[in-house]
């Protein structure tokens, strides 16, 4: 009892609020990151910048914020340290730049691309603090209920619990999408096929809807797929110019 007495009054203790403006940009150069994620580790909640790379909310001064987006390292920023930033404070995202190692393709072996260590999906050591279960980081074994029926009946029913599972999973998707954009991208199709402009708009388009990509994905098989489809692509356009319009007829 003295215990839920001590644990009710510290919940009901208001905490201090901290106005934040984050303006989030590019640290090479300069550029503002529009559309930028924003995590609440408290509230586990998502939040994004706005066009113009700006936002702004309100946090507990114990909290802390998640700030990442596609192709940047994330960074954490610390509510507490923010109330001497009224006007905003900046904050920098490096770019992810990855060096990989030779790739052999041999005919009768596995390809290997030698990937960086520090690029894994799912890894419980690699989970943060504030988002790791209270038993149970993956869905628990049937007979977990009555080894730990506590636990068990806790990872189901808490909201909390939901919370954090669900965050682990968005986070888990960014991290995924990352890595296909390694292998797979505006870049290395335009190169493959050769269009520009609007066809490659197209292109994109018929690339997305018939490949399956995950992080696993070979980035060898990609381009050939690619090639493959482009000649698909060419015939089921046949007779059009580059911007998509029928040739004139001579």
């Amino acid at each position: 009892m003295l215990v839920c007495t001590l644990h009710t009054y510290s919940q009901d203790t208001p905490k201090e609020q901290v106005w934040v403006k984050l303006i989030v940009k590019d640290s090479v150069d300069n550029k503002t990151i529009s559309n930028a994620q924003i995590v609440s580790y408290e509230s586990m909640i998502i939040y994004a910048t706005d066009e113009s790379g700006v936002f702004r909310g309100s946090f507990n001064s114990t909290d802390s914020l998640k700030v990442f987006g596609l192709g940047y390292s994330p960074t954490i920023v610390h509510v507490d340290m923010l109330k001497n930033f009224p006007e905003g404070k900046i904050v920098h995202l490096g770019r992810k730049f990855y060096m990989l190692g030779t790739v052999d393709v041999p005919s009768d072996q596995e390809l290997h691309l030698n990937m960086p260590k520090d690029i894994n999906l799912g890894k419980e050591n690699d989970i943060p603090t504030a988002l790791r279960g209270d038993s149970y980081n993956k869905k628990p074994p049937v007979l977990a209920a009555v080894a730990n029926p506590l636990s068990y009946v806790n990872y189901y029913t808490s909201k909390k619990e939901r919370e954090k599972r669900e965050m682990r999973r968005v986070l888990g998707q960014e991290q995924e999408q990352d890595k296909i954009n390694e292998f797979y991208n505006r870049d290395i199709v335009k190169e493959v096929s050769g269009y520009e402009g609007e066809m490659l708009d197209k292109f994109m388009i018929y690339c997305n809807i018939n490949i399956k990509l995950s992080a696993d994905s070979n980035p060898v098989l990609i381009r050939m797929k690619i090639a493959e489809l482009m000649e698909k692509f060419e015939e089921e356009n046949k007779g059009k110019d580059t911007k998509g319009n029928k040739k004139a007829e001579k």
